[in-house]
This record gives C-alpha cells, sequence and structure tokens, in this order.
C-alpha cells in the first residue's frame, strides 16, 4: 500500500502557493497538521478523501482538515496545476465567533462533509485575485506581512461561505456508468472496514473471481482494493485516536483485531506509532 505521510508542516502559520506539474511530488497518502484549502486549474483527476473519492476538474475548491487523509490520482501528473493555501486554525479564536465560524466548512465533525466545493463562474476572477494576493505578499519582507495574509485569509473563507450558502446541491462523487458495482463495492467497504473483511468475501458477495475485482477496482479507481480497505480503517482509527480513546480500544473497533497489528500497520503507513502520532498532531 502506498504509504499514508504525515506531511511537513510549514513554520509559517499561513502559506499560500501555485503549484505547476508534479515537481517531484509522489501523491502518496498523506495528512497536514494545518487546514488546507486547495484549488484545482487542471481537469479528470481523482481526490480520494477519507472514505470518498471526488472527481476533481478545473475550479474544484477541496477544503482539508488537519484529519482528511487524502491523495490525489492525476490522469497527467506533467500537466498538473493547483493553488494551495495551508494554514493553521489557531489563527482564528474562538473568542470571535463570526471569524471563528468560518471554520465550520473544516469540521470533521459534520456528517457526510462534503469536501468538494466548485466555483461559479461569476466568483472564479475574485477568487484567483485573492490567492495570487496571499502569493504575492508571501514575496514580500514586511513587518505587517501576516496580517494582510490572514486578511486575504478571512476574505477568502467569507467567499468560500458565500459560495456554499448559494451551492447547497451536493457535489458528485466518483462515479462509473459503465460499471456502477464499483460504487457499491466502495460503499460496501466503507460501511463495513470496521469488521472482518477479505477479497473472498467481498467477491462473493459481488458474485466476482477475488482476482478479477482486484484488477477492476484498480483500473476504475487508481489504486488497490485492499489499500481502500486499509487506509478506510486508518482514517476511522485518526478520528478515534484524536477523540483520546486509547489504542487497545481503537484497534478493536476499526477492524485491525489487535493492538500489535493495529501499531505495525499505523507506523508502517504514517512513520510513526498511535502514541508519537497523538503528540505530533
Amino acid at each position: 500500500m502506498n504509504h499514508i505521510e504525515i506531511m511537513p508542516t510549514s513554520p509559517k502559520k499561513i502559506e499560500a502557493l501555485h503549484k505547476i506539474n508534479n515537481n517531484g511530488e509522489k501523491f502518496l497518502m498523506h495528512v497536514h497538521n494545518n487546514y488546507e484549502i486547495y484549488l484545482s486549474m487542471s481537469d479528470d483527476n481523482n481526490f480520494f478523501v477519507g472514505h470518498k473519492v471526488y472527481d476533481v476538474n478545473k475550479f474544484d475548491v477541496f477544503l482539508f482538515s488537519n484529519t482528511d487523509v487524502h491523495k490525489i490520482s492525476t490522469s497527467n501528473p506533467n500537466n498538473y496545476e493547483r493553488y494551495v493555501v495551508m494554514f493553521s486554525p489557531q489563527l482564528f479564536s474562538k473568542t470571535d465567533p463570526e471569524v471563528y465560524g468560518l471554520l465550520d466548512c473544516f469540521d470533521p465533525n459534520v456528517p457526510n462533509r462534503n469536501h468538494k466545493l466548485s466555483i461559479p463562474k461569476d466568483k472564479r476572477k475574485e477568487f484567483l485575485f485573492l490567492l495570487e494576493k496571499m502569493i504575492e505578499c508571501e514575496e514580500r519582507e514586511d513587518y505587517h506581512r501576516l496580517l494582510r495574509l490572514r486578511l486575504y485569509l478571512i476574505q477568502l473563507l467569507l467567499l468560500i461561505a458565500d459560495i456554499r450558502s448559494e451551492n447547497l446541491a451536493p457535489m458528485s462523487l466518483y462515479s462509473t456508468d459503465d460499471d456502477p458495482r464499483i460504487n457499491e463495492i466502495m460503499e460496501f467497504i466503507r460501511t463495513h472496514c470496521n469488521e472482518p473483511l477479505s477479497l473472498d468475501m467481498i467477491g462473493k458477495k459481488f458474485y466476482l473471481n477475488k482476482y478479477y475485482l482486484c484488477r477492476l477496482f484498480k483500473a476504475k479507481v487508481g489504486f488497490g482494493i485492499s489499500d481502500y480497505i486499509e487506509s478506510c480503517r486508518l482514517v476511522n482509527a485518526i478520528h478515534l485516536l484524536r477523540e483520546g480513546m486509547s489504542v487497545s480500544t481503537v484497534a478493536l473497533r476499526t477492524g485491525f483485531g489487535s493492538d500489535t497489528y493495529f501499531i505495525s500497520t499505523f507506523k508502517k503507513n504514517l512513520g510513526l506509532s498511535p502514541k508519537q502520532y497523538i503528540k505530533k498532531a
């Protein structure tokens, strides 16, 4: 399985980047310690976020909290453009509820939270203007640099709030008209990933040979079905660990079966033990 990495966190409290092509990135599963606003400037990609897979096209925005395990699958890594804003949620104080409320769109506790937002045509110019102003601030040596960045970020979050209020229709998840079984298989795994699962069991459930099932899933989604099962379990584990649940309880509740297997799988994918992860997060 591709490792899930805790990406290095910049010492900057706010960082805005414009990235073109892959620039040596491996596009592994990862999670950030900060919040992320991601704007796609490319078409025909997929984002795996937690238990969901989203279609990604130009002017789609994704909002990631510091618990959202995610991975991009690009159709053309050498023609892949995006804007990324990383920021610490600690920049916003609960004592200022009007501003702090702008972070509601990142709340991982919202049931069936949608990570994706498509920018309407009349808002695209303003969205890009704010991103470019943030990047411009990054390049200036200015005593008030952080303050300017924070103000632009608040404007960006206000714009996102406006777009969300106007666009209440659910965003499309991954779908395949030619083989809807993939969506059914993914839903089955999401629902049952905390239980014992095997390729034989899933194959029998959907009347598929397990070898054909593996080939079909990878061809349609971009990564293996075993990767998906393990990732779903790790996503659930990260949430439970952050809630203060013990390692033993998390191991049992997320389908790993034993502390030893859970700890070794967690460490293999994230590079540190569950306890070390909590301290770092």
